[in-house]
């Protein structure tokens, strides 16, 4: 005799079962269908617990019947099959009987999801991330683990609802129905399944509208000129689904029934749990949700999970995961942690945040300052108000050490709160950034450091109106009552004190654009969570530098610098003040009306 022994989820191999095995000796009675329903609840309440089940069968065959069926089988493999049989859904059992087995017992397995599992979900919920489970567990067991690690969560699945949808074939009408229904009875929407489409968005193929027509030349031209400023990696805009406050469960069985609206309503849940999935089914969720404009991260580990790890824009492998998994993902978790992947997200957005900090911290001095003074020299005919010297210190030293002290900026308190970037609308230096560096602090900055080196001038007798357009004829048409020394002097002390008046103003930049939207009382350098001492070494050595060139006699007779008096960078300080404090009412005024225009608009 030869005893074959079968395992799987009792959904799938109860069909294959003819009898099942009493508690009592060896008897068998024939597989009833109240027998059937009293099984499925029992894996129904094991399910509701978070258990996996497992049913075991099994079959009693002659060993010359057995030897038969293993002959016919290798025949068949022997031949080349036809089209119809190779797409034939019947389950290749390697030979084996198919039916006329008995059922013997279930057994319930339990693996508890690990304990850091539920917070990571719920920070990744709050930074405005969906997290969607897609299993190969029954559906009641796939919603018990959902509601543990709050995938389903009390205020929007337990409370609001858990929807599902039921196909149903009309063969007088020859239709297909889905019925979309909330907590299994409330029938929301009845459904025509229309022709089926999978959706088709491959990563690295790109869809056009109509490539036949050719748009006319000069669109041809702009396109290629935009070609060298675009993201390689940008895609085409997709208006992305409405999403509404509810939790859905779709079992892979249901899926091949789905047409395009099956899927809008489907994917539009806040909360999302597929089960019984197969590895194809897994592809197919990742394409639909990028059809859909999303940005798609998939978890796995299995060589099953393969095909969805390589088609998301970031497939995430563990560690303890098959090689199949590790070379289809882009990362791999060498901590087999699912935290390890929040705590990423949130170093993203930290180093995103800081290259924006340090590009708005630079662009106002390190350009907009240094540039302007060339330009109205040039265009208006003033003595250069600051020096080559004083620009290639400025820049070489003031600035860079006070930006990689911005690098090291800890994350600040909303980080983890504020919506995903969009990924065909969001760069890193964008529109909003370069209107708050350029047209904000850049022309407050500029303007201070003009305002001292006039005043500076006007002190010395010498009034602005002898100053603009005098190009090369300053001091002599309008005459000044100076000579030339005298003149060279005021000019090198004047560059002395905007140079000088814009280490002081970015000084206060740097304590500003510390912070995108927390006050920087909240977030101070100095104790607490947020300290960068960073900052006061920087400030520290930015100060040093500025007496060092302008105090210490051989730089200022080398390098034509002088002393800058006290009272003319002054009102550098006040104005550094006044930045602070405007800068201080914006972050307010958008943490307090988020949707207002000036929250838009902010960097």
């Amino acid at each position: 005799m030869v005893l074959i022994t079968l395992k799987g989820a009792p959904d799938f191999i109860l069909s294959r079962c003819s009898t099942y095995k009493t508690d009592c000796d060896e008897d068998t009675l024939p597989m009833t269908d109240e027998f059937r329903t009293i099984l499925q609840q029992r894996q129904e309440t094991l399910g509701e617990s978070g258990y996996r089940v497992i049913a075991m069968i099994q079959q009693k065959l002659t060993k010359r019947r057995y030897d038969a069926m293993m002959e016919s089988y290798r025949a068949g493999k022997s031949h080349p099959q036809s089209p119809e049989e190779s797409s034939s859904s019947v389950l290749d059992l390697n030979g084996l009987p198919a039916d006329n087995y008995c059922f013997i017992g279930m057994f319930a397995l339990l693996d508890p999801a690990r304990l850091e599992v539920p917070e990571a979900v719920l920070k990744a919920r709050h930074a405005h991330i969906r997290v969607a489970m897609v299993t190969g567990d029954h559906p009641t067991t796939a919603a018990a683990i959902a509601k543990k690690v709050n995938i389903f969560t009390k205020e929007v699945s337990i409370d609001g609802g858990i929807d599902k949808f039921k196909i149903e074939y009309n063969s007088e009408t020859q239709e297909t129905v889905a019925h979309f229904l909330r907590n299994t009875h409330t029938l929301l929407e009845r459904h025509i399944v229309e022709d089926l489409t999978t959706p088709t968005n491959i990563k690295g193929i790109k869809s056009v509208s109509n490539p036949r027509k050719k748009s006319n030349i000069f669109k041809r031209l702009w396109n290629g000129f935009l070609y060298y400023l675009r993201d390689p990696n940008q895609v085409k805009s997709v208006k992305k689904l409405d999403i509404i406050p509810y939790g859905v469960i779709v079992t892979g069985s249901d899926m091949h029934s789905m047409d395009e609206h099956m899927w809008d309503w489907v994917l539009s849940h806040r909360e999302i749990v597929f089960a019984r999935t197969s590895p194809e089914q897994k592809l197919q969720i990742v394409m639909a949700f990028s059809k859909r404009g999303e940005v798609v991260a998939v978890t796995g580990d299995g060589t099953n999970d393969a095909p969805a790890l390589k088609q998301a824009d970031l497939g995430v492998a563990m560690a303890a995961g098959t090689e199949v998994a590790k070379e289809a993902g882009d990362l791999i978790l060498l901590d087999n942690n699912f935290s390890s992947i929040i705590s990423a997200i949130e170093m993203g957005r930290l180093l995103s945040d800081n290259l924006k900090k340090v590009a708005i911290y630079l662009l106002p001095g390190g350009t907009w300052s240094e540039v302007i003074p060339v330009l109205v020299s040039t265009w208006m005919g003033i003595p250069l108000s600051l020096s080559l010297f004083l620009g290639v210190v400025f820049c070489m030293f003031n600035d860079i050490v006070n930006s990689l002290a911005m690098v090291s900026e800890k994350a600040e308190q909303d980080i983890m709160s504020r919506p995903p970037a969009i990924r065909h609308k969001t760069h890193l230096i964008d529109w909003k950034l370069l209107v708050h560096a350029y047209l904000i602090m850049g022309n407050i900055e500029c303007f201070t450091a003009f305002f001292c080196f006039f005043w500076y001038y006007a002190s010395e007798g010498i009034p602005v109106s002898s100053i603009f357009f005098t190009y090369a004829s300053f001091g002599t048409n309008p005459p000044i009552d100076k000579s030339a020394d005298e003149l060279n002097s005021i000019l090198q002390t004047g560059q002395s004190i905007y140079y000088v008046s814009l280490c002081i103003m970015q000084m206060f930049n740097l304590i500003s654009t510390r912070t995108r939207y927390v006050s920087f009382f909240k977030h101070n350098p100095f104790f607490g969570k947020t300290r960068n001492l960073t900052i006061c070494i920087g400030v520290v050595f930015s100060t040093s530098v500025g007496l060092l060139i302008t105090l210490v006699p051989w730089f200022n007779s080398v390098f034509k610098t002088k002393p800058v008096p006290v009272k003319y960078i002054c009102p550098a300080l006040g104005f550094g003040v006044g930045l602070f404090v405007f800068d201080e009412v914006r972050k307010f005024l958008v943490r307090r009306y988020p949707k207002s225009f000036l929250a838009k608009i902010a960097w």
